[in-house]
C-alpha cells in the first residue's frame, strides 16, 4: 500500500511538473512593447503589452509581424534591443535554443566529464576506511551505472538504490557496502553546500551588486550556512556517546538483536567516527564535484544568451540541485528545479523563463550524453564490486578497525 502511495506522488509530482515547464515557457516569439508606445494606428499602450510575431524579415532589423484579436501592423526594432523604453523581442523556446552558442555548449559538456571520476574516487575512499577493498575502475563502473538509473528513478539520488545494491551483494560487509553510499551522498551534499555558502560570501564581500541581487544573495547565504550548521550539529549529536547514552539509543538497538539490518547501518555509520579525515576530505573532494556541474550549467545558460554573473549561479544553482536531489522529486528534478530557478532568476531581469528552463533542461541533456555510458557498462554486465559465488547470502564478516 505504502508503495502504491509512493508511486502516485511521484506520479503526481512528475505530471505537475512537466505542466509547470509547458505552461513557463513561451513556444512562440513575441514583442514587447513599453508603455507609451504609439502602435501604427495611432493608439498609445497605456501598459507594457506583448504581441504574438507571425512573420520576421531583415536579417540586420527585425521586421515583426504582430498581431491581437483586433488588428496586425508591422514593426521595425533591433535585433539586440533589451532596453525597457524600447520594443524588444522576446524569443520562444525554438528560438532561444536555435541562438545558442555552440562553443559554449560543448565547453559546459566537456566540463561535465571530471565529475564522474572524481565521485567514483570519494565513495572508492568511503569503502576503502571500511576494510571494503575495491579496484577503483570497478567503483566507476558502479558510479557510471547510478548515473544512468538517475534517469530512471525519482529524484537525482535514485542510481543510489542501485549502488547499495550491487555493492552489497557478495561483500559479504552489507551494512558496510550500504553505509559507503549514503555517507557518499551525505558528503556530497555536504560539499554542495559548502560551495553554495562559500559562494555566496564571496559575492557579499565583494559588494557591487543591486538590491535585489543582494538580498537573493543574503538569504540564500544565511539559510545555506544555517543547514550546513544544522547538518553537522546532527551528525556530532548522533555520534555522540553521550547523547547516545540520554537517549538510550543503542538499548533501543540492542532490542533489535545484533544481526538485525538496522542495529548493521548503525554499527557501520558509527564506525566513521574513527575515519573523520577520510569524511573531512570525501566533504571538499565534492566541492569540484559540484564546481564543475554549477560552471556547466552557467555555460548553458551563457549559450542562451543569459546575463547572470557567475558567482550569482553559483549561489543559487547549488540550492537548484539540492532541491532536485529529494527522492520524491520527479527523475532529474523535473519541474521541481525548474520553478525553484524561475523563482530565485527571473526578478533579475538578465534571463526570462525560457532561457532559464532551457538552461537547466540542455544540464540534462549533458549528463543524458554521459549517462549512455553508463547503459553501456550496465549491458556489459558483471558490475558488482565483488565477485559472484552461487550462495550470495554468505554471513556477514566484521570489517577492519584500521
Amino acid at each position: 500500500m505504502k508503495k502504491t502511495i509512493s508511486i502516485i506522488l511521484r506520479l503526481v509530482l512528475a505530471a505537475l511538473g512537466i505542466g509547470y515547464i509547458v505552461f513557463t515557457l513561451s513556444w512562440h516569439d513575441q514583442v514587447i512593447l513599453p508603455v507609451g508606445f504609439t502602435l501604427p494606428d495611432g493608439t498609445v499602450t497605456q501598459s507594457e503589452s506583448t504581441f504574438p510575431v507571425i512573420s520576421q524579415q531583415d536579417d540586420d532589423q527585425l521586421t515583426l509581424q504582430a498581431a491581437d484579436d483586433s488588428q496586425q501592423f508591422t514593426i521595425t526594432i533591433p535585433k539586440d534591443s533589451v532596453a525597457v523604453d524600447q520594443p524588444r523581442l522576446k524569443p520562444g523556446i525554438v528560438t532561444t535554443l536555435r541562438g545558442a552558442n555552440v562553443k559554449l555548449l560543448l565547453l559546459g559538456m566537456a566540463l561535465i566529464l571530471p565529475v564522474f571520476p572524481i565521485q567514483a574516487a570519494r565513495w572508492w575512499l568511503l569503502m576503502r576506511c571500511r576494510g571494503m577493498h575495491v579496484p577503483f575502475s570497478r567503483a566507476m563502473r558502479l558510479t557510471m551505472v547510478g548515473l544512468f538509473y538517475n534517469f530512471c528513478m525519482p529524484g537525482m539520488t535514485g542510481g543510489d538504490v542501485v549502488k547499495a545494491y550491487y555493492a552489497a551483494k557478495g561483500s559479504g560487509m552489507r551494512g558496510v557496502a550500504v553505509m559507503s553510499v549514503i555517507f557518499d551522498r551525505a558528503t556530497g551534499l555536504m560539499g554542495l553546500i559548502m560551495l553554495a555558502g562559500i559562494a555566496g560570501l564571496l559575492m557579499l564581500w565583494r559588494g557591487e551588486l543591486d538590491a535585489d541581487t543582494f538580498a537573493l544573495v543574503r538569504d540564500v547565504t544565511v539559510w545555506i550556512w544555517a543547514g550546513f550548521v544544522c547538518a553537522a550539529a546532527g551528525v556530532l549529536l548522533y555520534l555522540s556517546n553521550h547523547v547516545r547514552r540520554v537517549i538510550r539509543l543503542d538499548k533501543l538497538l540492542s532490542r533489535l538483536g545484533p544481526d538485525h539490518f538496522l542495529v548493521k547501518i548503525d554499527d557501520a555509520a558509527s564506525a566513521y567516527r574513527r575515519h573523520p579525515g577520510t569524511i573531512i576530505a570525501a566533504s571538499l573532494i565534492s566541492m569540484p564535484v559540484h564546481l564543475c556541474q554549477a560552471m556547466a550549467t552557467t555555460l548553458a545558460g551563457w549559450a542562451l544568451g543569459m546575463g547572470l554573473a557567475a558567482g550569482l549561479m553559483l549561489t543559487v544553482l547549488p540550492v537548484v540541485f539540492l532541491a532536485g536531489s529529494v527522492p520524491l522529486s520527479p527523475p532529474q528534478g523535473v519541474g521541481v528545479m525548474d520553478y525553484l530557478v524561475v523563482k530565485m532568476l527571473l526578478p533579475s531581469s538578465l534571463a526570462d523563463a525560457n532561457q532559464l528552463v532551457s538552461m537547466l533542461i540542455v544540464m540534462r541533456l549533458f549528463l543524458i550524453g554521459y549517462a549512455l555510458i553508463g547503459a553501456l557498462t550496465m549491458l556489459r554486465g558483471d558490475i558488482h564490486l565483488f565477485p559472484q559465488t552461487d550462495d550470495d547470502s554468505a554471513s556477514e564478516q566484521k570489517p577492519d578497525s584500521a
